[in-house]
């Protein structure tokens, strides 16, 4: 049976913020509704595991929903595995409510066959019981950080979101802010956006700069002289040449452009150019061919902080250079996991 509830979350978060997050673009967070029938099929993938429930509306009708949540390393970091969920078991689900397919769900809890919950939304609290499965992201890390003998240095190392601070809206997104200094044709280009035709994020796919506002963690390796900074996001490596006299003349434009770096101190400097990529974040402010980026990585003195601030200059789109800035947090034992990203947004 299928009932609709009022919605104690309306208007929380605006499409334009977050906007390659599905909460936003396929559901109606005004819309918050609860189910209850029988799972039928389960994909543990990144970056949103799929539940699949089959439950009988008030007619006696089968009714299949397609629940979306937290991705499959999300889950992982919360110290359950795909164990939890096992086709056959009957559960209760809440969530947002598809704004096309009216039995899609953008999932904020699941009571589980064992009694537990999953609280599976960051603005999401128990709804029916206070056995909550897992653990947050902060509390997992703070366990972690706790044991730890000693702190590193330096930068080569895993670095991971800081689960204990949400960004904007109170998603993931870390790096970007409410407002730019756009240029009259970038604002007209931001307001014919559309979010779901126009979004390429949300088809496992992303570029420079937005890939540096992940929610997972990155690492820094030596590879020869250069350095390579893995994002788990999508599985993406990018190349930072360090000789002096590496040149973007015999290379391709790419997504992620062509990147040269520096030592400031202990600060690592890179630049990048010859980026191909359409968007410079999530929200529809476009990008030229003349983006040019400076990024600076700075450990913090303790060793527990990686400071990060990004400089973009784009006169086409900006009437002024664009400073954004983030951090990540050393967590002992954390390691790149395989994103393998596999979704496309069929069905919602």
């Amino acid at each position: 049976m299928t009932r609709r509830l009022l919605s104690v979350l309306a208007g929380a978060m605006s499409v334009s913020a977050a906007a390659h997050h599905s909460p936003n673009v396929h559901f109606d967070r005004s819309d918050v509704v609860e189910i209850a029938g029988t799972l039928t099929a389960i994909d543990w993938q990144n970056p949103h595991t799929i539940l699949t429930l089959e439950t009988v509306d008030q007619g006696g009708e089968a009714v299949v929903w397609i629940g979306e949540t937290k991705a499959s390393t999300q889950l992982y970091r919360a110290g359950l595995g795909p164990e939890i969920f096992t086709v056959g078991d009957r559960v209760r689900m809440a969530g947002f409510r598809g704004r096309r397919n009216q039995h899609a769900m953008f999932i904020t809890n699941v009571l589980l066959v064992d009694g537990r919950e999953l609280i599976a939304e960051n603005l999401a609290g128990p709804r029916w019981t206070e056995e909550v499965a897992g653990t947050s992201l902060g509390d997992y890390q703070s366990a972690r950080i706790a044991e730890a003998p000693e702190v590193p240095t330096g930068l080569f190392r895993v670095w991971s979101r800081d689960g204990s601070v949400s960004g904007a809206d109170d998603t993931e997104r870390m790096l970007w802010v409410d407002s730019y200094p756009l240029t009259e044709q970038a604002r007209i280009d931001q307001e014919n956006w559309d979010p779901v035709a126009d979004n390429p994020y949300i088809n496992c796919q992303n570029g420079m700069p937005a890939i540096m506002d992940q929610g997972f963690p990155l690492e820094f390796v030596r590879a020869g002289e250069d350095i390579l900074l893995h994002l788990e996001e999508l599985d993406t490596v990018r190349r930072i040449h360090m000789n002096a006299n590496a040149s973007a003349a015999n290379s391709e434009p790419s997504a992620f452009g062509f990147s040269t770096g520096r030592w400031d101190g202990d600060t690592l400097e890179v630049t990048t150019t010859d980026i191909d990529w359409p968007w410079f974040d999530q929200s529809g402010i476009r990008q030229s061919d003349a983006l040019h980026l400076v990024e600076r990585f700075t450990p913090g003195a303790d060793g527990r902080v990686l400071h990060y601030e990004l400089t973009a200059t784009d006169p086409e789109i900006f009437t002024e250079p664009v400073v954004l800035d983030r951090i990540w947090i050393w967590v002992p034992g954390e390691q790149i996991r395989p994103y393998e990203c596999s979704w496309s947004g069929e069905g919602l």
